[in-house]
């Protein structure tokens, strides 16, 4: 303020400048339901669209309709401490959003899924639907059918089978299902999207909404191969600065849209540029549920865009967790729903050796690891470091040494761990040097060897087992042997025990003799 705030007639407080970012403004506004009485002398922004886009949203918060939109997902926001190695690098360390892409990155198999592994929560006991074992039995046009078998995909997965009748056909149901990245879910979801289009109908018709922008664009891309034999039919985004191809009155004409919280919300109010014509809808999906649910507004947007849906609208959820915030807010969103829940699969350690190596110092390591690629022929390898600082350390020292090495860690954007894992996988480097960044989901037949620079720590500094298993599982891709080999000092000794007692096994020393014989 240049003066002090001084009140109306109305008793109404009255400042006299305030100069704030739109967007602020517009959560301030919204969350403490100030109401805008008048505004005066306001500077107009550059960006003609950009203000009736706000204009627009300052008169739905006028009239109480207004949904605040998410704040941006965060990125990378942790930093290293200055302490001597950087603080460990979880998984935690980047943002749940970011993680759940990354695993999509990494998995190019579905996770084999146990047909016992599916449990059925909640069905219809009227509805006498059976799981399928063939694409052909669901009611799949031919060039839909053709699009899948492009894809590889000749038979649904386990998910596919039990899912699939209840989405597609006369008997369609809502449907809440947990399942892990990797089983089959977004095909799933994609293939009763794009059986319920009709493409002669210029609407959006389907609506998918994910927590990023990476993964509406991802699940678009898989959607439109799906699709690529379906005359006419368009899969959009609805994503921030993407300009829609839109009718005379600016709805949507893309039959499927797939998009982030902020934007759907937007284009369903009308209040902006776009809009979608409401009435046109079929099936509303939301994807990712449990990761969405971490950020602000997100509940409230979800309601209110379920609340706006034709009645006769088919509503899915999926979600990587099945706890209970994420199970009432599904059920308070979705009525009468069938429900699946997918057992996550435990990883074995039968097919992997494991061994430690006595080293109190990252030169002793190194001096170590020296002699490991000097004993038997290392085909691709994945090196787990706890700090970002430690593995830009190896990553420099083995480069230097000749190693065709590079490393992922959560300071690169998402892009550039794209190209690494892609490089990776197609063998143009040998090593990957990383965080827990990549502890899930990489499979890499070629990847024999998992080198544990420390163990991994949960944060009250005990090792952390399920990290460790999906570490060393790395190596034993596919039913193939693998070797995980583990760096501890002195100190370390308790974790390798702990490690023991909860996997039942030992974890010998790697002595000369051993190393001689792998």
């Amino acid at each position: 303020c240049d003066q002090g705030p001084t009140t109306n007639r109305t008793s109404e407080l009255v400042t006299s400048c305030i100069i704030i970012y739109p967007k602020t403004l517009l959560r301030v506004l919204a969350s403490h339901r100030i109401r805008p009485v008048v505004w005066t002398n306001c500077q107009k922004m550059t960006d003609n669209q950009k203000w009736e886009t706000f204009l627009n949203e300052l008169r739905a918060i006028d009239s109480g309709a207004y949904a605040p939109p998410p704040p941006p997902l965060k990125g990378d926001e942790d930093q290293e401490k200055s302490s001597p190695t950087g603080t460990q690098e979880t998984e935690n360390d980047i943002s749940s959003a970011e993680r759940s892409y990354i695993n999509k990155l990494l998995g190019t198999k579905l996770v084999e899924t146990k047909e016992s592994d599916i449990e059925l929560l909640r069905s219809d006991p009227s509805n006498p639907l059976h799981s399928v074992k063939s694409f052909k039995e669901l009611s799949i046009d031919a060039p839909l059918l053709k699009g899948i078998s492009a894809m590889g995909f000749y038979n649904p997965s386990k998910i596919q089978e039990k899912a699939l009748p209840y989405l597609i056909g006369e008997n369609c149901c809502n449907m809440i299902a947990q399942s892990q990245s990797g089983t089959g879910k977004t095909a799933t979801f994609l293939l009763a999207m794009l059986s319920r289009v009709d493409v002669s109908l210029s609407k959006c018709q389907c609506l998918c909404m994910a927590p990023t922008r990476e993964l509406a664009v991802q699940i678009a891309n898989v959607g439109r191969q799906m699709a690529q034999f379906i005359e006419g039919l368009h899969i959009g985004l609805a994503v921030r600065d993407e300009t829609p191809d839109v009718d005379a009155d600016n709805y949507v004409k893309s039959h499927i849209l797939i998009g982030t919280p902020g934007t759907v919300a937007a284009w369903m109010r009308g209040t902006g540029r776009f809009r979608i014509d409401r009435t046109a809808l079929k099936m509303f999906v939301l994807d990712e549920a449990d990761i969405m649910m971490e950020e602000d507004g997100f509940l409230h947007i979800s309601r209110r865009i379920v609340n706006h849906l034709p009645p006769n609208c088919q509503l899915l959820l999926f979600s990587a967790t099945y706890d209970e915030d994420v199970l009432d807010f599904a059920h308070s969103i979705i009525p009468n729903p069938v429900e699946f829940r997918v057992r996550r699969n435990q990883l074995t350690l039968t097919n992997i050796k494991q061994f430690y190596i006595l080293s109190p110092s990252s030169d002793v390591r190194y001096a170590r690891l020296a002699e490991i690629y000097g004993s038997f022929h290392v085909g691709q390898a994945i090196i787990f470091c706890a700090t970002r600082r430690e593995a830009k350390w190896l990553e420099r020292r083995m480069t230097a040494d000749g190693h065709k090495v590079k490393m992922l860690s959560g300071d690169l954007d998402v892009h550039e761990r794209e190209t690494v894992i892609s490089q990776f996988r197609s063998a143009d480097f040998r090593v990957l040097i990383t965080t827990n960044l990549c502890s899930r989901g990489l499979d890499v037949p070629q990847v024999n060897l998992v080198i544990n620079w420390r163990l991994p720590l949960n944060r009250q500094g005990a090792v952390d087992c399920e990290t460790y298993l999906h570490r060393i599982g790395r190596s034993g891709r596919f039913g193939k042997g693998g070797l995980a080999i583990n760096f501890a000092g002195p100190e370390d000794e308790p974790l390798l025990q702990q490690l023991e007692n909860h996997f039942d096994i030992t974890i010998p020393l790697l002595t000369e003799e051993a190393l001689s014989e792998l």
